[in-house]
């Protein structure tokens, strides 16, 4: 995530430092110093990203980094002179290349170049988790003849505090641009009322032993605090997530509270048991939720009920076919028992022993058709109800005899739950709609009547009221009934052109039959008066005649 960091040094010659070594150093540029004879020259695996900014009236010459600083080195003659200022900031990971480097430039241009003093910028990116950028900057004033006296003002504190706040305002513009909610402050954890420790900065020495793994006194500490902050960043958190939950919570009371003000105490006895059933907010949207959940919950029961009634008619209709099969299965046991019994030593009934006998037979053949017949009904009985023999059925149909009864009185009892529920909503639906009757009422105390309108129509005000409300202003009822009543003659005016249209068109179409009738008419005309045959025959035939005369009438 993106981090703060702002630093603020002077390289000056009391300590030991050079202009020169410096911008090599953080350049990755070899430069040769005049001043000792000695060349510069870091090796570093990434190349850094370098720039240098001038003011409008500086020489050319600035642009070349060796020249620059050796000019500087030349304009400084004390041995514990201040020979430039850096600024190392820590450049938001989020950000691409291009982006970082739009950034540092736009803010070293505004707040240092802008300013008069010449920048000489360098974005290191050897840690991929820490982009960073020194901005080494000039000290004394330029112009077209060199480095001319010091600015002191550039070293007043407020200055720095500036450049510390408006470091903090770039990179979060920078943030917002390419679409990151991250955002960094200038101000302490402190300042900030953050129970934080902030890291504190490595320096390339300690940073390139670390990253070789050797452990560095301010790297532990730096272990130390981000253990510390995590457990602190879990507590402020949940600080944050509680606070914006009692907030909400708080709004929420004071919506009701807005909206119950317009409820009569009946009503707001409705609202609340209609909040039993909901859980959660009574709106007429949860209303309209509710209602589609109870309705899918209805249709369920509907189902479930027409399953239970096909169900035990089913079993009845199985039972019956056992019962027939077994009957059946009687009378053949019967009838073969009949003719075993048939005494054919009485030479006397001999005859009607075997009648008797061919026909209990055929009693008996008929009694295994039905069997067949049956058995073939229940092979669809024992795909539906799931059973493979009589015993599973028995069993199938003594467990459904105990729990039918019940599933009835407790799909009964689920529909009085659900029409006792739905009459809740609703009253809880009219009082909501009565609220928003009187609520819209109040935008016109001088109409007392408006207590009166339908919900639909308060419903229409309010939208024409966020429509065409200008300011906050109230669309006027007159201003409403005018334009309803223009709109009424509008569609009066169109419904008379229609009814014009249609009447014109139903006379065009008349016009299309007569014309099409002449035209037939005129046809047989024409036909009988060019043909000699036909016009000779019109004297002698009776039947020739007629049609000639009829088709000149209707013709004409």
């Amino acid at each position: 995530m993106a981090i703060y960091h702002f630093s603020a040094q002077v390289i000056s010659r009391g300590k030991g430092q050079s202009a020169v070594a410096s911008a090599s150093y953080r350049s990755g540029q070899r430069l040769v110093d005049e001043r000792t004879g000695e060349t510069k020259y870091y090796v570093r695996e990434v190349q850094p990203d370098t720039m240098i900014l001038t003011p409008q009236n500086s020489p050319q010459w600035i642009q070349n980094r060796e020249l620059l600083w050796n000019e500087v080195e030349r304009s400084e003659k004390r041995k514990d002179s201040q020979l430039a200022r850096e600024i190392n900031v820590a450049l938001p990971r989020e950000l691409n290349h291009d982006q970082q480097r739009e950034l540092i430039r736009d803010y070293v241009q505004k707040e240092f170049v802008d300013k008069g003093m010449v920048a000489d910028i360098a974005i290191h990116r050897d840690d991929k988790e820490n982009p960073h950028a020194h901005v080494m900057l000039t000290t004394r004033e330029i112009d077209d003849d060199g480095f001319g006296a010091k600015n002191r003002d550039w070293n007043k504190r407020e200055l720095l505090e500036q450049w510390r706040a408006e470091w903090s305002n770039h990179a979060n513009q920078a943030l917002e641009r390419a679409g990151f909610q991250e955002r960094i402050s200038h101000l302490s954890h402190d300042a900030r009322g953050l129970e934080q420790l902030p890291t504190i900065h490595l320096g390339h020495v300690a940073a390139e032993m670390e990253k070789r793994g050797v452990e560095t006194e301010k790297g532990n500490v730096n272990r130390d605090r981000q253990e510390y902050n995590a457990l602190v960043i879990d507590l402020d958190t949940y600080r944050q997530e509680k606070q914006a939950l009692l907030k909400e919570q708080e709004r929420k009371k004071e919506e009701k509270q807005k909206a119950n003000q317009f409820n009569t105490p009946a009503e707001l006895v409705d609202l609340k048991n209609a909040a039993i059933f909901l859980k959660t907010e009574v709106s007429l949207a949860n209303l309209k939720k509710r209602y589609i959940q109870l309705d899918n919950w209805e249709e369920r029961l509907n189902k479930n009920d027409g399953f239970n009634r096909w169900k035990d008619q089913t079993i009845k209709e199985t039972s019956e076919h056992f019962k027939w099969i077994h009957s059946f299965q009687k009378q053949i046991q019967e009838t073969e028992k009949q003719i075993e019994n048939i005494n054919w030593f009485n030479p006397l009934k001999l005859k009607e022993n075997r009648n008797f006998k061919e026909k209990a037979k055929q009693d008996i053949s008929k009694a295994k058709d039905e069997i067949t017949f049956h058995k073939k009904k229940m092979n669809y009985y024992h795909n539906k109800l799931g059973f493979n023999n009589e015993k599973e059925f028995t069993q199938l149909k003594e467990q459904h005899d105990t729990e039918y009864p019940g599933l009835i009185s407790k799909n009964k009892d689920t529909r009085k739950y659900i029409d006792s529920e739905r009459d809740t909503l609703k009253k809880a639906e009219i009082a909501l709609k009565k609220a928003f009757v009187r609520k819209t009422a109040t935008l016109y105390p001088e109409r007392p009547e408006m207590a009166y309108i339908s919900y639909k129509t308060a419903k229409q005000i309010v939208e024409i009221n966020k429509k065409y409300g200008k300011d906050n202003n109230i669309v006027p009822i007159e201003n409403m009934e005018k334009a309803i009543d223009y709109q009424k003659r509008e569609i009066q005016r169109l419904q008379k052109e229609i009814s014009n249209i249609e009447q014109n068109k139903a006379r065009m179409q008349r016009v299309k039959n007569y014309l099409n009738e002449l035209e037939k008419q005129q046809a047989i005309v024409e036909k009988h008066e060019n043909n000699p045959f036909l016009k000779g025959k019109i004297l002698v035939s009776k039947s020739t005649k007629h049609e000639y005369d009829t088709a000149v009438t209707e013709r004409n």
